[in-house]
């Protein structure tokens, strides 16, 4: 057994255990690098673990700015923040000191009443949230978990729960104390903790708290007692120094990324300003000649030729404001732009193109406007070049779609913000890994030679990140790639 790292309030702590077999899926949860399988091991293991659970709901201010809404909401933020909050000090010897059998014995007790008492909360069902049930069912005995977790401080003050609660769980708590229950969500978890203190044989029936289902109480209790009496792999020496090491990794990995990015565009920056003085000159020249000898010239053939070194010079001045846009970007005009009528727009701009190559170019239904705060020029651009990308990777015959969705609340990294996310899709021969990794710097395209100004999806990521949002790219080879424009929503 460890105890996780210690919970503080007015200088006193508290350490809430954590069984054997619970660290080590805890490990399993931390060192995976897919979000998706995070959060689902997360959950299930918050399911069996309530004193984690509990340590999460006291900690989980860190990444919510409101009380969870069941236990996947905490398993979300687990995913997202793991790493960063379950830190153990280097000299925290509480975490690691030995504990006697009847104290474990006693964890173990409290584990099987949470989880029991919270299965027959869920599956009684009553009025309130199923989600909502499994959490409060679960943390029904919080005070018995912390008060011993509990250190008294050198002042010789007792570490009282109330201390380290948060306001809504002890209100809550409150309410499954009174007589008669607050609200029905309280009355039915009243009721299943009434069942479980009283059950003494090997079923509970479905006619005990109401709903249809019978479940062995006895296998739930050996089950989840097995967890604090396992001793196959001592994890405890493991997990704190592994989580140390992965919150370090991550630091030092996001600081790699960031100065190699800076030094990119400092770089970019430096090429830009010379290319715009040292080119855009002579460009400028060539242009003027050409234009002049066109207004001069008689012959078809001669004025062909002049055209096209006159509007090849224009196209290599647009390569340079490319690039300076991306190296330099303009200020935004912001102002309130609807998601909606911005992809319709783009498509219809590049409705002929996709017709002329026999491409599907469609916006998918969406009910109501998507409001966000943008440049509706700067971020038409960056749709625009992002759908010109599909279309160019597209074979005869393909399709692109382009979906709005408003209030999407971003997989990792979000904090809990709300997002509106503009997401393009296209069947197209996908995108290899090794290509995707380079897809937004600057005139790296993963297409043969000719095809493309290699500043599209540049421009894009540059607008985009302007916006103080990011894009998302998913893709196998040969199954299409999906992109996922990330804006804040007001």
């Amino acid at each position: 057994m460890i105890r996780l790292p210690a919970l503080t309030a007015d200088r006193k702590q508290w350490h809430l255990p954590l069984s054997n077999q619970g660290a080590g899926e805890l490990l399993r949860c931390l060192l995976t690098d897919d979000a998706e399988q995070a959060r689902t091991w997360f959950a299930g293991l918050l399911s069996e673990e309530p004193s984690l659970l509990l340590w999460c709901v006291c900690r989980a201010s860190v990444w919510r700015d409101t009380p969870p809404r069941g236990i996947q909401d905490l398993s979300d933020g687990l995913a997202r923040e793991g790493r960063q909050v379950l830190q153990w000090e280097d000299d925290d010897r509480a975490a690691l000191a030995p504990c006697e059998p009847s104290q474990l014995l006693s964890w173990a007790q409290l584990a099987s009443q949470s989880v029991l008492v919270s299965r027959l909360a869920v599956r009684a069902g009553g009025d309130g949230s199923l989600a909502h049930l499994a959490l409060l069912g679960s943390l029904h005995n919080a005070v018995a978990w912390l008060a011993g977790s509990g250190r008294a401080t050198a002042d010789g003050g007792a570490a009282q729960p109330r201390d380290v609660l948060p306001a809504w769980l002890a209100e809550r708590l409150r309410d499954l104390a009174a007589e008669p229950p607050a609200d029905p969500s309280a009355a039915a978890i009243a009721k299943a903790i009434a069942v479980v203190q009283a059950a003494t044989g090997e079923t509970v029936s479905s006619g005990a708290v109401g709903g249809a289902f019978d479940f062995s109480v006895a296998e739930v209790v050996q089950r989840v007692q097995a967890r604090w009496r396992s001793g196959d792999v001592d994890w405890s020496q493991v997990l704190p120094v592994a989580t140390r090491k992965l919150a370090r990794l991550r630091s030092l990995e996001g600081h790699f990324d960031r100065t190699l990015e800076e030094e990119k565009l400092t770089a970019l920056k430096a090429f830009a300003y010379g290319a715009s003085h040292e080119i855009n000159n002579p460009l400028a020249n060539i242009s003027t000649r050409a234009q002049t000898l066109l207004r001069e010239e008689t012959d078809p053939e001669r004025r062909r030729k002049l055209a096209v070194i006159n509007s090849q010079a224009f196209r290599a001045h647009e390569l340079i404001a490319d690039l300076m846009l991306f190296a330099r970007p303009p200020a935004l005009s912001l102002a309130p732009v609807d998601l909606v009528g911005l992809a319709d727009q783009v498509v219809s701009e590049l409705a002929a193109e996709a017709a002329a190559q026999r491409t599907t170019l469609v916006r998918l239904p969406q009910a109501s406007p998507v409001i966000v705060s943008a440049d509706r020029g700067h971020l038409a651009t960056a749709l625009k070049a992002m759908c010109v990308n599909s279309l160019e990777a597209l074979r005869p015959g393909g399709r692109i779609e382009i979906a709005v969705r408003a209030s999407a609340e971003e997989a990792e990294g979000s904090g809990g913000t709300k997002w509106a996310e503009l997401v393009i899709a296209d069947t197209g021969p996908g995108i290899p890994p090794e290509v995707r990794r380079h897809l937004f710097d600057p005139y790296f395209s993963g297409r043969e030679a000719g095809r493309g100004i290699g500043l599209g999806l540049s421009k894009s990521w540059r607008i985009v990140s302007e916006h103080g949002g990011r894009i998302v790219v998913e893709s196998q080879p040969e199954r299409g790639a999906t992109f996922r424009i990330w804006l804040p929503a007001p």
